[in-house]
């Protein structure tokens, strides 16, 4: 059949005859652009298979462009030459969903498994960063280089919020090999390394521990709910929800009762100290109560978040997230000798490695432990770790004296 250079604009503005047009490539044999009388446009192959020439449709003109046409008829014609039957996984690919689809259900089955919050910021990152991109897209047809492209693409603006949307995207695909929508082993996003996160958390030593501790005893009077919450926040290591969400019913003679936490039901060991903090607290104790009724809600003229930046100034702390208290229990236990599975066990991490990104250790600490393993190194060496006298001539590799 006669062929022509078939460009994107010549696919676009063919017209439709009294029969089938094929235009078929000069560039790919067999590859074409097939016409109907009704202006229909697809992307097909023609070829021979187990001796008989056979048309396969790609896909319509509207749902794909002529470079992704070409490069998938050249993958037939490959898989042809290699004795398949590509008409099979063409048939298949059509009834695959699309991501958006795939979206739908990966909703519908881990909806029930996800706090209110969680589910709102995964939802709002399908419909602002992930859909429009590969929404109308088939999931079995999501390869590495899409991913790649799109994750570089919105890395430019905003690294963190990419991040985040790699991650969803990420477990959907897992989801998409569990529901038997892609092969096992396929996930596209593997490979891909996330953005590096930067550096912002930090804790408290003892002294700025000590400034902290004397601010928050003069505005004890002021915020007296602040207080006791950022006291509590500071000597148990929970988060900021956990606290203030917090209800006499959750209070136990030595712990802390969670019923929900970000991951999931825990109990939370209580000190002497917190639990005379707790101990302090006015009004009844209603069961049903909360223990930081005014700080429930931020607009309130009580709000912890407005208590704690005030006395993060006034004790010269610098910037400081009420989240750091949790950094500072951490690092204060590390330092104090307990091994990184008990703290684990404290804050209610899953992971060892979840604890050690909290676990931030003081210069002075690290010194100290440098010179205990050197001593213990230098005893079983039998060497002599006094440091020389300061006078004493040292014979030198090369026979010069000093």
């Amino acid at each position: 059949m006669p062929t022509v250079d078939l460009t994107a604009r010549l696919a676009r503005e063919s017209k439709p005859g009294p029969k089938d047009t094929f235009l078929f490539d000069k560039a790919l044999a067999g590859f074409a652009l097939r016409v109907h009388p009704s202006g229909r446009k697809v992307w097909i192959v023609q070829t021979r298979i187990e001796g008989k020439t056979r048309r396969i449709v790609i896909a319509r003109h509207s749902e794909m462009t002529l470079a992704e046409a070409r490069r998938r008829a050249r993958d037939i014609l490959a898989s042809v030459r290699a004795g398949d039957n590509p008409a099979d996984d063409i048939r298949k690919e059509k009834t695959a969903p699309t991501v958006a689809m795939l979206a739908e259900e990966y909703l519908r089955r881990c909806d029930p498994y996800w706090k209110p919050s969680g589910r709102e910021t995964i939802r709002i990152y399908l419909r602002a960063r992930i859909l429009p991109a590969f929404g109308r897209m088939r999931v079995d047809r999501v390869g590495p280089e899409d991913v790649a492209a799109w994750f570089d693409a919105v890395s430019r603006d905003k690294p963190g919020a990419a991040n985040r949307a790699f991650e969803i995207l990420r477990s959907m695909m897992f989801r998409a090999e569990e529901y038997g929508f892609r092969e096992p082993g396929t996930n596209p996003c593997l490979g891909i390394k996330k953005n590096p996160r930067r550096d912002v958390a930090r804790f408290l030593d003892t002294d700025e521990l000590a400034r902290l501790g004397r601010v928050l005893d003069e505005h004890e009077a002021r915020w007296p709910e602040a207080v006791a919450a950022i006291r509590l926040l500071a000597l148990t290591g929970c988060r900021r929800g956990e606290v203030l969400n917090l209800r006499w019913r959750d209070i136990g003679q030595n712990a802390i009762t969670l019923p929900e936490s970000k991951t999931g039901p825990r109990s939370v060991p209580l000190g002497a100290a917190a639990r005379a903090v707790i101990e302090a607290l006015p009004g009844p104790r209603d069961p049903d109560a909360c223990l930081f009724p005014a700080n429930a809600g931020r607009s309130t003229p009580h709000n912890i978040a407005n208590c704690w930046q005030t006395v993060c100034d006034e004790a010269n702390l610098g910037k400081v997230r009420l989240h750091d208290l949790r950094h500072t229990t951490a690092s204060h236990a590390v330092m104090s000798g307990e091994n990184l599975p008990l703290v684990g066990k404290l804050l209610g991490h899953r992971r060892h490695e979840t604890t050690a990104g909290y676990a931030h250790l003081a210069d002075g600490h690290l010194v100290e432990t440098a010179e205990r393993v050197g001593t213990l190194i230098a005893e079983a060496m039998a060497l002599d770790s006094a440091p020389p006298p300061s006078h004493a001539r040292v014979r030198r590799r090369y026979g010069r004296w000093v």
